[in-house]
């Protein structure tokens, strides 16, 4: 189930890599010469402040030339940039806003840089971005079907892997992995602290860790973000279950793991600088008020830039995106309040709450320095435990079971596959034709993709579809055989899960008895 999810995940980002052009993602170009200087070994010189210069083959100079032409305007095709190609493996100077990130999303995403420099090696980028982002989520989903109740955490799964962080993976963008790697540590965590598996202990820590460390080291704020998710999943789970947790010295390998990769993150931001005001008072007109009144403003916006908007924001999905996945996020989340109890339903309007609070904390204080400069994608890593924490929480309280339940988790499904192949299909369009241009008729000098525009719809369609029977198969699998009994004592203890599950064997032969 592992490797089918990663390999299902990776083509479902690849072929959104091959239906954008080079550079139509938010930032990538200073993203692609960040990793790029970082693979090949060119030292990065700060030209001036929040400005890094490498000396690369010419192709990745080029990257932040290719939007140009086109970024913010979605009406415009791809095609408007007129190629220059030249020698593009000559060496020219290449500009990053990047430069002081951390460097182990791009010591990944980077590797195809130390290939011949073409269009091509970009794309190979592009795709290890996909190839991440699809391991992180396939590990969180591995935890999912290493549980016995998920009809209702299934579905949680395809809502929180919306069409934006599909996108986002389809790009070279730290972003990416950022929300990836959320979407499996909410599942990892939380599963693994709730339904604890004296047979899985060990594996889940290392899958944790391993997310942990991906997630910790993607941005600035991510050392927060895995802070909210840890502190979400302890109120979920309630003390006794985190103690149990701690004290298992089988837990802690994984543990340290994530410990010294968060520990190695904050050494970097603080020796980095990455996270800083500008020093000056650059908006004046931003009073605490009227910051605070904008960012209040632009929450909508934020949230349907979480759904999916495409390119450098320019390129919105349609309208039934929006309304579908408002429609299943809310419907799992009230259903989950509804059967929540207190501390679970803490955690849970808690998380949603912060969605809501984190632009306008992070935002107001500084906005005279910086401005408003928040998107929506910033906060994916967040954002994303909201259905996956009502899912959980449905699976534990089971409010609605057996057939009905059956229909909703298959019904949530095919709205979720719905969704994806919409918003493929808008951003392909906005590239091929504009955004103004009619659906189905031919039009002047469209964007040529790498692959014909038949070819990517077919494998956007087939891949969004085996997404959805592989979530479907998930959801409805055989329950796995219950674990043994797990003594929650710290190994040493005279903890022994050999006789608990004796008296399991003995309750099932007595069970089986009884109905002969």
């Amino acid at each position: 189930m592992f490797w089918l999810s990663w390999a299902v995940l990776t083509a479902l980002g690849g072929v959104w890599a091959l239906a954008s052009p080079m550079a139509a993602g938010p930032d990538e170009p200073a993203h692609i010469v960040r990793a790029a200087a970082l693979v090949r070994g060119a030292p990065l010189e700060e030209t001036r402040v929040g400005v890094w210069r490498a000396e690369l083959p010419r192709i990745y100079g080029l990257t932040g030339e290719m939007p140009g032409c086109f970024a913010f305007r979605s009406s415009e095709p791809a095609s408007c940039w007129d190629a220059d190609w030249g020698d593009v493996s000559v060496p020219q100077d290449a500009t990053t806003s990047a430069g002081n990130y951390n460097p182990l999303y791009y010591a990944v995403v980077g590797l195809p840089a130390v290939l011949e420099p073409r269009l091509g090696t970009l794309y190979l980028m592009r795709f290890m971005s996909a190839l991440l982002g699809g391991l992180c989520i396939a590990l969180g989903l591995r935890s999912v079907a290493e549980t016995a109740r998920r009809r209702w955490v299934v579905p949680a799964v395809a809502v929180a892997t919306t069409p934006m962080v599909v996108f986002m993976n389809s790009t070279v963008n730290p972003n990416a992995v950022e929300a990836a790697a959320g979407i499996g540590l909410w599942l990892t965590l939380t599963i693994t602290l709730r339904e604890p598996d004296d047979r899985l202990v060990s594996r889940r820590w290392w899958r944790a860790g391993v997310l942990v460390v991906l997630l910790v080291n993607a941005k600035a704020f991510s050392p927060l973000f895995l802070a909210i998710i840890v502190l979400a999943a302890a109120v979920l789970a309630g003390w006794r279950c985190v103690r149990a947790a701690l004290v298992d010295a089988r837990a802690w390998p994984g543990l340290g793991l994530g410990v010294v990769g968060s520990v190695a993150a904050v050494l970097w931001i603080l020796r980095a600088g990455a996270v800083s005001g500008a020093g000056i008072i650059a908006y004046p007109e931003l009073t605490t008020a009227k910051a605070l009144n904008d960012v209040l403003r632009l929450t909508s916006s934020y949230v349907e830039q979480q759904f999916g908007r495409f390119g450098w924001h320019d390129t919105p999905s349609p309208g039934s995106v929006y309304l579908l996945l408002a429609a299943a996020l809310g419907l799992l989340v009230l259903l989950a309040l509804a059967v929540a109890r207190g501390r679970e339903a803490l955690a849970l309007a808690g998380v949603a709450a912060l969605v809501v609070a984190l632009p306008v904390v992070l935002q107001v204080p500084n906005a005279t320095q910086v401005g408003l400069p928040w998107q929506g994608r910033y906060l994916m890593a967040v954002s994303v435990g909201v259905p996956l924490l009502a899912g959980v929480l449905l699976d534990a309280r089971s409010p609605v079971t057996g057939a009905a339940a059956r229909r909703v988790s298959s019904l949530l499904l095919a709205v979720v596959g719905v969704v994806q192949v919409l918003a493929f299909g808008e951003n392909l369009r906005r590239y091929v034709a504009g955004t103004s241009a009619p659906w189905f008729e031919p039009v002047v000098d469209p964007w040529q993709p790498p692959l014909p525009v038949a070819v990517l719809v077919g494998g956007a369609v087939l891949a969004v579809l085996a997404w959805v029977v592989l979530l479907a198969r998930v959801a409805r699998e055989a329950d796995p055989v219950p674990a043994p009994a797990v003594d929650v004592r710290p190994v040493g203890a005279g903890a022994s899960p050999e006789p608990a599950a004796e008296n399991l064997a003995r309750e099932q032969d007595a069970s089986v008895a009884s109905r002969t």
